[in-house]
């Protein structure tokens, strides 16, 4: 995984570090599913930084253990829960650090998940490490989903989504449709034309570069945002024309 500036070094450790004890964990590496930015990362398909941690929890009746079995890794690593959700398995966990750099870390745990996720067993070889997470045409259905359903829930655009499909449908990456389908209750041809809709009237440069200037070189970011946006539009058109 990249990291886009030197002060971010410390951070991408302390996240290796937090990865490395879950996956250590028997209960938890059996239990849980890698994904998210950092997971597409370590596969090789994603070339910006990612700063959180996120997994599925397929069995919710794991819940209270798999909360339990975080309590001691957060321990042995000495963090500091700065905030924790009561009704989800979500911790910021804080890590000394200089001022004005970052100091928190999110893993987050969710247990609300499609039944058509699929997963598999991967190697992650900047780690040198097995997990089970998804397959990679799961991550970018859950990532065409992810788009639109944040600003959905919270009114505000997260524009590496945006990024993140841009590059996955550079990288060929086929889509489990039946995710889209179950996750947004449309069929995968309507979901994407209203995220065509969606991406034409909010996705601009401003908020590009918002999101991802924490994320990225300077010089890749700027490529990157002149480009993005028309040529997402078109994946997403040959998308919808080939069903």
């Amino acid at each position: 995984m990249i990291v886009p500036r030197p002060e971010d070094a410390k951070h991408k450790n302390q996240m290796y570090r937090l990865l490395t004890q879950i996956l250590s964990n028997s209960y938890l590496a059996r239990g849980l599913q890698f994904k998210g930015g950092t997971y597409a990362s370590l596969r090789g398909v994603l070339d910006r930084f990612s700063v959180d941690l996120d997994f599925d929890l397929p069995n919710k009746e794991d819940r209270q253990e798999a909360r339990r079995q975080c309590y001691k890794i957060i321990e042995t690593l000495g963090l500091t829960i700065k905030d924790e959700s009561k009704e989800h398995l979500q911790f910021f966990l804080k890590y000394q650090a200089k001022q004005f750099e970052r100091n928190t870390l999110k893993l987050e745990i969710s247990d609300d998940v499609s039944p058509y996720n699929i997963y598999e067993k991967v190697y992650l070889l900047e780690i040198g490490m097995y997990c089970s997470g998804y397959t990679l045409d799961t991550m970018f259905a859950n990532k065409l989903v992810a788009a639109k359903g944040r600003f959905n829930k919270t009114g505000k655009i997260a524009s590496r989504d945006f990024y993140d499909i841009h590059k996955f449908f550079i990288e060929g990456l086929s889509v489990n449709k039946q995710v889209v389908e179950e996750r947004t209750s449309l069929s995968y041809h309507k979901y994407l034309e209203d995220l065509i809709k969606f991406v034409t009237v909010e996705l601009n440069e401003k908020v590009l570069y918002q999101d991802l200037n924490p994320l990225m070189e300077k010089g890749s970011l700027d490529k990157v945002v002149k480009i993005l946006k028309p040529e997402l539009l078109r994946f997403l058109k040959e998308a919808v024309l080939r069903g």
